[in-house]
């Protein structure tokens, strides 16, 4: 039985990228084991004062619970076994914990890209993007540039 680990971050994108992944109905391919890992976003330091641990954690596994429903729901209904956990720590150790206890396994960075923000990488082998540092500036430029062309 094969195993995939995947990080999400975000349902849409996840499923936008899990979806090609899975056997076309129909196919003989045999049942998949699905780990499902929940990157809940971070608490900013406000939330985060006034909240103990055990209700943040609470809150981290409540939205990985409802960031993976549909795509848990899906798996299931086409006969793979799934489990859902949360990520605990840097995720590099944490993938090497996960595939510790389940052996060899593919791991799927579901994770939505976000702007001007490099993400950890998931495993050691993954590569990693160079920081392009002039996104943003690019982007306030060509916006106030639109903006002195529309007003004249």
């Amino acid at each position: 039985m094969e195993t995939f680990i995947v990080y999400l971050d975000d349902k849409q994108y996840a499923l936008q990228q899990i979806v090609p992944i899975l056997p076309a109905k129909g196919s003989k391919n045999g049942a998949a084991n699905w780990i499902l890992i929940g990157c809940p976003p971070r608490l900013n330091r406000h939330t985060g004062r006034w909240l103990t641990h055990a209700a943040q954690k609470k809150w981290r596994q409540e939205w990985t619970l409802e960031a993976t429903d549909e795509l848990l729901n899906m798996l299931r209904d086409l006969g793979n076994t799934v489990s859902v956990q949360t990520v605990q720590g840097p995720l590099l150790e944490f993938t090497k914990q996960v595939k510790a206890e389940v052996g060899i396994a593919r791991v799927v960075d579901a994770r939505r890209p976000k702007l001007s923000v490099n993400l950890p990488p998931v495993t050691s082998d993954q590569p990693q993007e160079k920081p392009n540092n002039w996104t943003l500036p690019g982007v306030v430029l060509a916006m106030s540039a639109v903006i002195v062309m529309a007003s004249e």
